[in-house]
């Protein structure tokens, strides 16, 4: 039985945009998930909340724009065969440092790794692990107004495979794209 997991963040409500886009909250409201990884910089929970439709199961990460949050700085989630790590990524110089977040990985045992905080959406495969960034689902800048493309990440897990599907929108035209990873031993492969 496989596991269906909604990953998001960067929503930055209300302080640098009110909604996510129309056809990702229909989707989203549309989709039974099993659990929501949220990579932090939410700003007001409960107005980000009201943004979308009612979500699952949550495990939520403090970002550098999440004063007073309660949440941890990270988390590690098992799903299925996949150990998974979850944070905002603030703490990567630069923004997004694979090779860091590699090494931080291998230092807790992790296989793949979520993050945000560069505000754009990436599927990579670096030195047989995963790392995942949804991007941001409002399209929030990185700190100027205005808006970019939003995005937003689905998992489909199921024992030893895991599908990717990355949703991304210039407001205009909704892309999906997809692909396939298989944890053998201790590597992801792509397949």
């Amino acid at each position: 039985m496989s596991q269906l997991v909604l990953v998001f963040g960067d929503a930055h409500i209300p302080s640098r945009r009110d909604c996510i886009p129309e056809a990702f909250y229909n989707h989203i409201q549309q989709t039974t998930y099993d659990l929501a990884l949220i990579t932090g910089d939410l700003v007001r929970e409960s107005e980000m909340r009201s943004a979308l439709p009612p979500l699952p199961r949550s495990f939520v990460v403090v970002g550098n724009m999440d004063y007073g949050s309660q949440y941890n700085f990270h988390e590690q989630i098992q799903l299925d065969d996949f150990n998974v790590l979850l944070l905002h990524g603030t703490q990567l110089r630069p923004r997004g440092n694979i090779k860091q977040l590699w090494a931080i990985i291998q230092k807790i045992g992790a296989d793949v790794a979520i993050h945000g905080h560069t505000h754009t959406a990436s599927i990579e495969l670096y030195k047989d692990q995963l790392f995942l960034n949804p991007g941001t689902i409002t399209g929030a800048t990185g700190g100027w107004g205005g808006k970019t493309d939003a995005s937003f990440i689905e998992l489909e897990v199921s024992k030893n495979e895991l599908l990717v599907k990355l949703y991304l929108t210039d407001w205009k035209v909704v892309k999906e794209s997809t692909l396939r990873f298989q944890k053998q031993e201790h590597k992801i492969l792509r397949f």
